[in-house]
């Protein structure tokens, strides 16, 4: 059965219908390639570096260290691409492109360097507009021209990156197709340069995907302009959500797959998406996360694309590859919610772990409960998420739920902040009644699969 016949009739029969978004990415046990891929592509989007503008927070600068970082692991990757899905030059000055450029030249030279598969953002073509940055700095339209990317974007982009620019483009890497769309570009051009290159690209001949790359997920009209190819596969940026969490596969997966990458920037991409339905505690914590400089590498098979998840500030990876098969017979693997459950199994903590409970003063000298949670890494094969806590007191009192995100769950494996401990503070005041209470923490993914929990006693 062919991804085109799946993704037009066979959603109800897989148990997708009561999936938040429709096709799931998954790795089914033993779909663990062992070939060499077709294509391999790195994908990274939202990198605003900036230069020259004083920051409070940030300095003059957003160094291009994490870009950098990037590269040379796309590099170590052997990559045959490079997809960047936009937002490059986050004030939209001229100079904060060629800051990019110098980047991309410490890693790749002009001879053997990758495709580069480059879009730009809202940032890039707008970004000098927001707010009264321009007119303060460049008030003159002689300066402007000279500073300001959008001022004339094709000889900019010609001049910095050394290959013509056009609205829509596409591009041929190892046969197979990558279809782009710049910032402010109608999206019925987009549709027409697709369309118009279906039948002598091969777009809706059998399995093998084609990509199509924009900053933003890809709008209704464009969605169902794009319909009638059932191998399209979209990516796209904007909204800086990190990839640790395994919702995000889910979450635009309609008529095709439309696959949103994370940010690299300096500030990194902590934003926790959709966790609403992990745990029925709301779940406290952001800031242990990890700032996050993630992306993309794609490998491209006969049978299958795997996404391999990474972060670039500290490295590592950030748990088990996303895989699509493009082939399967009906039944055989798991794509129904429950199924998916198993795909990321659930993570466990180890034998001798224990969990400490202790009184402590706050900061702001109120009495609280502080709570270590030791990182539940027992099961190597599923990564925690978040820990759900339940605090029990006296028989027949009401029992205290809390949640919160595992230290470090949006960056590495092995980079774990405090060798991924997790502290969660709470007042004297919010216990339950009782001289001897009870402390139970188990672990989740961000699917909400959940582990065997660990407990503790405490005195009041």
């Amino acid at each position: 059965m062919t991804r085109r016949k799946f993704i037009g009739g066979t959603l109800a029969a897989l148990g997708f219908s009561a999936l938040p978004g429709g096709l799931i990415f998954a790795a089914p046990p033993g779909w663990k390639h062992g070939g060499t891929p077709n294509v391999v592509f790195g994908v990274l989007s939202d990198t605003h570096l900036r230069t020259g503008v004083k920051s409070e927070n940030l300095g003059a600068n957003w160094p291009d260290k994490y870009f950098v970082a990037a590269l040379r692991y796309f590099k170590e990757c052997n990559v045959d691409a490079v997809v960047h899905c936009g937002d490059m030059a986050h004030r939209g000055q001229t100079r904060e492109m060629e800051f990019h450029a110098r980047a991309w030249r410490k890693v790749f030279g002009k001879s053997g360097e990758p495709v580069k598969l480059f879009v730009t953002g809202n940032h890039d073509a707008n970004g000098a507009t927001y707010g009264d940055f321009v007119e303060k700095r460049y008030p003159g339209p002689a300066e402007r021209a000279k500073h300001v990317l959008a001022t004339d974007m094709a000889a900019n982009w010609e001049r910095i990156w050394g290959e013509k620019y056009e609205p829509v483009w596409h591009k041929e890497v190892k046969g197979y197709h990558f279809f782009g769309r710049h910032w402010n570009v109608d999206y019925k051009d987009f549709a027409g340069l697709v369309n118009s290159s279906a039948a002598q690209c091969g777009l809706g001949e059998g399995t093998r995907p084609f990509f199509v790359l924009q900053h933003r997920r890809p709008y209704a009209e464009l969605r169902k302009a794009l319909s009638s190819h059932g191998n399209a596969v979209s990516f796209f940026g904007h909204n800086h959500w990190s990839i640790a969490n395994w919702n995000i596969p889910t979450l635009y997966c309609e008529t095709f797959p439309c696959i949103q990458c994370a940010s690299c920037e300096p500030r990194g991409c902590a934003s926790l998406v959709s966790d609403s339905y992990i745990s029925k505690a709301k779940i406290e914590g952001r800031e242990a996360t990890g700032k996050g400089r993630q992306g993309f590498v794609v490998r491209v098979y006969d049978d299958m694309l795997v996404i391999e998840r990474r972060e670039f500030g500290e490295g590592g990876s950030l748990g088990a590859d996303w895989v699509m098969p493009f082939n399967w017979e009906l039944g055989k693997h798991p794509f129904s919610k429950d199924e998916l459950k198993k795909v990321i199994g659930e993570p466990q903590f180890g034998k001798s772990v224990e969990l400490k409970v202790e009184s402590v003063k706050s900061e702001s000298g109120e009495d609280v409960v502080k709570i270590l949670i030791p990182l539940a890494d027992g099961n190597p094969d599923s990564r925690v998420y978040a820990y759900e806590v339940v605090v029990a007191g006296d028989e027949g009192t009401r029992k205290l739920h809390k949640a919160v995100y595992a230290a470090g769950c949006n960056m590495g494996i092995g980079h774990e902040p405090n060798n991924g401990v997790t502290t969660l503070e709470m007042p004297m005041a919010e216990l339950p009644t009782g001289k001897a209470l009870t402390v139970a923490v188990r672990p989740l993914t961000s699917l909400g699969t959940v582990g065997k929990p660990i407990a503790a006693t405490f005195k009041t």
